[in-house]
């Protein structure tokens, strides 16, 4: 009996692949094309600890906070809790304790200094940059212009967990309690990439075996430019990261803005599955041939997709992780809608009861 399902290919990842893309091991390589970076490491376990912790304390300083952090109302009516001014003395020190100005004042100085010298930064740890948390920016951006920038960012990003804690998750020759990279975080110089133009390029085995636009939205100036794209991809994959990328499979994020003259690179990826693999399948990449002779397909959008503006990107990350996985399970839906009723009830009875007295 035929079937009309494919079986999923096995994609293997090693712990060395992770260590060869994480940022400090690429960077210098690439420096010639990429922005200017700093790499801050080793961490303070402070630090770690504090990104690792529930709730968001922010640096409270005196000396020239900007207007949004200084203005943020601190009343038993703000709804982040964690803001909150506390009543009790016990609570009060423990607020204080968590404060960055307290906990790792040196590498507080430290970003702070180098934000003086370069400007507005772009932060990320060694694999992942908090692209999930740009709402909670005033500015929906990565750029940060001040050390609570980065602290907020950090502090409300799913990837940057996954960076500290599962990084090696799925690597088949991983050994459990092993620590095989220290964290380290990266500021890189902010300058506004047109996302239209940044596109992944995956690598098997030293030859280009597909490239995806990142940003899926169409622009329909892209089309006519393909050419041009792929020939600055080749000579760029060719000439420079297969001599220089450690792996012969990887998967690499580049932006090609105009005059279309230059390649830049964004980012190293594995060539894995946890790798987003776009308007691809890892199926079809995985089982291509790097030996044909056919051309690789470079792949845009075609069309607008209206169904994209309903939802913001990263948009599962704005809400608690049991209401996400409840959108696919109907079962959860039915459950989530039960407890929520049960608290409007019980909210109602409580406000009922208040009027009585």
């Amino acid at each position: 009996m035929s079937s009309d399902f494919a079986e999923l290919a096995y994609v293997p990842v090693s712990v060395q692949q992770l260590i060869n893309c994480s940022f400090s091991n690429w960077y210098p390589k690439f420096k010639d094309y990429t922005c200017k970076s700093e790499i801050i490491k080793p961490l303070p376990q402070e630090f770690i600890a504090y990104l690792e912790q529930d709730g968001i304390r922010l640096a409270n300083e005196n000396d020239g906070g900007s207007f949004y952090y200084s203005t943020i109302e601190r009343n038993e009516e703000n709804e982040y809790s964690d803001w909150e001014e506390s009543e009790k003395d016990g609570e009060e020190d423990r607020t204080e304790n968590n404060d960055p100005l307290t906990l790792f004042p040196e590498l507080h100085k430290s970003i702070k200094n180098l934000i003086n010298k370069h400007g507005a930064v772009t932060p990320k740890l060694n694999w992942s940059s908090p692209k999930d948390a740009t709402w909670i920016l005033p500015n929906n951006t990565l750029k940060c212009n001040e050390p609570n920038d980065i602290y907020l960012l950090l502090n409300s990003s799913n990837y940057i967990t996954h960076d500290l804690d599962s990084a090696f998750d799925e690597c088949e020759d991983k050994h459990e309690g092993e620590k095989y990279v220290e964290p380290e975080l990266i500021l890189r110089s902010w300058f506004n990439i047109n996302p239209a133009l940044e596109f992944r390029v995956f690598v098997k085995n030293k030859k280009v075996v597909g490239v995806s636009q990142r940003d899926l939205n169409y622009y329909d100036y892209l089309e006519p430019l393909k050419d041009t794209f792929k020939d600055l991809i080749d000579e760029f994959i060719e000439d420079v990261a297969v001599p220089t990328f450690p792996d012969h499979s990887f998967v690499c994020d580049l932006y090609i803005p105009r005059p279309f003259e230059k390649v830049w690179v964004v980012d190293f990826n594995p060539f894995a599955r946890k790798t987003d693999s776009l308007l691809f399948s890892w199926n079809e990449i995985f089982t291509k041939n790097p030996e044909d002779d056919q051309d690789y397909e470079l792949r845009l959008i075609k069309e607008h997709n209206i169904g994209r503006f309903a939802s913001k990107e990263h948009s599962e990350n704005y809400v608690p992780k049991d209401v996400t996985d409840a959108s696919f399970d109907s079962q959860a839906i039915q459950e989530l809608a039960r407890k929520w009723s049960e608290l409007l009830k019980m909210q109602q009875d409580e406000k009922s009861s208040d009027d009585e007295e």
